[in-house]
């Protein structure tokens, strides 16, 4: 009786391992090479359009730098184009008891973009959201100061969200 449990125990490890090494082998890394061209290579080739607003200047700024893999954007001809529109709005989500108004809201962007060759044909399209919350001061540069704060995190959000998304986009491409 103890022998049965104990070997498929093993008998079921030995599957287990060997479904494992089988998936590991269909694996491949999203920022590898393909035939020669990397996806770092690709993205690095992406021009982002200026965006409006504060949010989209620290946007425009953090793709800039994940899109070159941390590195200062060198002058080079561009083979694709990046636009994005930004939509921003703002939620109260907590009440003061007292009637002094909101203590707390939550700030969300959506960001709508499109990936575009040189020759203006639409290779992509996307959409990102992201959230994050700030809370509402009395005093007013403290405020203003808290909108950015938070503006500035969900760009940062934003970006790694776009870049996945396009990475992705030329991993499955390239197949």
């Amino acid at each position: 009786m103890w022998w049965s449990d104990r070997s498929f125990k093993l008998i079921r490890g030995g599957i287990m391992i060997c479904l494992t090494l089988t998936l590991a082998g269909c694996m491949r890394p999203l920022y590898g090479s393909v035939n020669g061209e990397s996806v770092k290579a690709t993205l690095s080739s992406i021009e982002v359009k200026p965006i409006p607003d504060v949010a989209g200047h620290y946007l425009r700024e953090e793709l800039l730098f994940n899109l070159n893999g941390g590195a200062v954007p060198e002058e080079k001809p561009s083979n694709y184009s990046l636009s994005v529109a930004l939509a921003e709005s703002s939620q109260s989500v907590a009440i003061d008891s007292t009637g002094n108004g909101a203590d707390a809201a939550s700030v969300s962007i959506t960001a709508r973009y499109t990936l575009t060759d040189m020759g203006g044909k639409t290779l992509h399209q996307g959409t990102s959201v992201a959230s994050g919350s700030v809370d509402r001061l009395s005093q007013r540069f403290a405020a203003v100061r808290a909108f950015r704060e938070a503006k500035i995190r969900i760009a940062k959000s934003l970006a790694g969200q776009i870049e996945t998304d396009l990475a992705a986009y030329f991993a499955s491409r390239a197949n």
